[in-house]
């Protein structure tokens, strides 16, 4: 890399506004794995992240190696979705937010805890 690419660098680097919204978002968030999306014909390379739940939010990035430091920065897993694909999880969310479901994990746990506190470790359950 040459001085002048280096000095272009610096100076074309700005802030991605759609990556500080994901990190606001993401703060908020458990289980977080990323996925970067390759730039098609319609769409700019984009980063995906999916929670626990499988909630997700995308954000569009120069280059796949900055959704990469944004990731490590965050410390979140990163993959590259052409190669391992959407999780189920994301697709489940999907399906029950068209079904008009909700639920997260923590609200399940939450449900069985109740259950369990209600029905007693050796009584039957309902």
């Amino acid at each position: 890399m040459s001085l002048g690419d280096r000095f272009r660098g610096l100076f074309s680097r700005r802030n991605n506004p759609h990556l500080e919204e994901m990190a606001e978002w993401g703060r908020s968030r458990k289980g977080l794995e990323g996925f970067i999306e390759p730039r098609t014909a319609t769409n700019p390379t984009t980063l995906l992240l999916v929670d626990r739940d499988g909630d997700h939010r995308r954000a569009p990035v120069r280059a796949p190696v900055d959704a990469v430091r944004f990731c490590d920065k965050l410390g979140i897993p990163v993959y590259d979705a052409r190669v391992i694909g959407y999780p189920k999880r994301m697709k489940d969310f999907e399906k029950g937010r068209t079904r008009g479901t909700s639920g997260s994990l923590d609200q399940q746990f939450a449900e069985l805890e109740r259950r369990f506190r209600e029905s007693g470790p050796n009584q039957p359950d309902r």
